[in-house]
Parts: structure tokens; C-alpha cells; sequence
């Protein structure tokens, strides 16, 4: 089980998982590195903010655009990269006028199975033949999905759990100041009939 771990954890160059936060009129942009063929997948949702929607540019290390969205509110994208260098991706928020976007993403970078079994390829020593490596491969794939999905579920939680609070906060203040203010509006009108009808006399 340990050496599964291990070569699990080699197939994957870089994995950035993220939660930020992009003020109005911002631009937050973030790179890394990949070989030819390597695939690379981009997962993010709008968390919080405004209608949970922003603006989203991936480009590869020539400056071509690979996907360009004005609007989006949550995504996946895969993709094989055409060509070695840096992969860009930019979350833009000047859209907004005022509202900060509350955003979580990951940035994945797995190498090609060639790298692995390529010996000048590699740094490392780890001995293993393609078939189980394709299997690792996907196994490590599903158990980033898996763990991508939790990670979206427990701040989709966080976040309905907060809105609960405050709706029962409100229903519970509104139903206490509601009869409070018709009582009072109650013992001010007494009041008032009782002076109107008052008889004064004068000695």
C-alpha cells in the first residue's frame, strides 16, 4: 500500500489546490510549468460574491488562448499540453463593481506515462512496468476527483450552514419584535382613548 502511495504521488507533478479571494476590478493570475503531452486539469467554483459568476483565460506558454469565458460560475477543464513551458490561467473580476469573488481551484499537472518509463526522463528510481502504471494513473485521477468533490461539498456546506444561522437568527428577532411593537402600539392606543374620554372637572 505504501508504494502505491509513493508512486501516486510521483505521477503527479504539481497539484495547487486554492481559495482566494479577488477584490472588484481585480486580476489574479496564476502558472506553472508542463512537458509535451503532459495532461493538465483545471477544476474551480465561485464560492461567494456578487451572482458567484467571474471571468476566466487559460493560455499556453505561446500566449494562444485555449479557453476564454466572460461568465462562469464553476468549470473543469482537461487538456494535453501541445507544447513544454509555462500554462497560464487568470481569474478576472473587473466586471464587478464592488463585490469580492470568494474562489477555490485546483491546478493539476500529470506527466505522460512516457516519462515515467523513460530511464532519462526520470529522477527517480522507482522500477514499475506500464500496465500497472496506467492503472495507477487512473486511480489517481479518481481519487483527486473524489477529493476535489469533498473539498467543494464542505464549503458548500460551511457556506449553507452560515445562511441557516442567519435566517433563523432573523425569523426569531422578527417574531419577538412583532408582538413586542403590537403591544406596545396596543398600550400607547389605551393610553391615548383613555385621555381623550377623560372628563376633566373644574372646581
Amino acid at each position: 500500500m505504501q508504494k502505491v502511495v509513493i508512486w501516486m504521488m510521483l505521477l503527479c507533478k504539481t497539484v495547487y489546490s486554492f481559495m482566494i479571494t479577488i477584490d472588484a476590478h481585480e486580476t489574479a493570475c496564476f502558472h506553472d510549468k508542463a512537458l509535451t503531452k503532459d495532461k493538465i486539469t483545471i477544476r474551480f467554483e465561485v464560492m461567494e460574491g456578487g451572482f458567484k459568476d467571474i471571468a476566466i483565460h487559460i493560455t499556453d506558454p505561446s500566449g494562444n488562448t485555449l479557453f476564454q469565458s466572460e461568465s462562469e460560475t464553476s468549470g473543469s477543464y482537461t487538456f494535453a499540453a501541445s507544447e513544454k513551458g509555462k500554462f497560464k490561467l487568470c481569474f478576472d473580476n473587473e466586471r464587478s463593481t464592488l463585490t469580492p469573488k470568494l474562489l477555490m481551484f485546483h491546478f493539476t499537472v500529470i506527466h505522460e506515462l512516457s516519462h515515467y518509463i523513460d530511464q532519462n526522463k526520470r529522477a527517480d528510481d522507482v522500477i514499475e512496468q506500464s500496465v500497472l502504471q496506467e492503472n495507477i494513473n487512473a486511480l489517481s485521477g479518481q481519487l483527486m476527483n473524489i477529493r476535489h468533490e469533498q473539498e467543494y461539498m464542505h464549503v458548500r456546506y460551511s457556506g449553507h450552514a452560515q445562511i441557516s444561522k442567519s435566517v433563523h437568527f432573523r425569523i426569531v428577532a422578527w417574531s419577538i419584535f412583532g408582538p413586542s411593537l403590537l403591544l406596545l402600539m396596543t398600550i400607547v392606543e389605551v393610553y391615548y382613548l383613555k385621555r381623550f374620554f377623560e372628563v376633566r372637572r373644574v372646581v
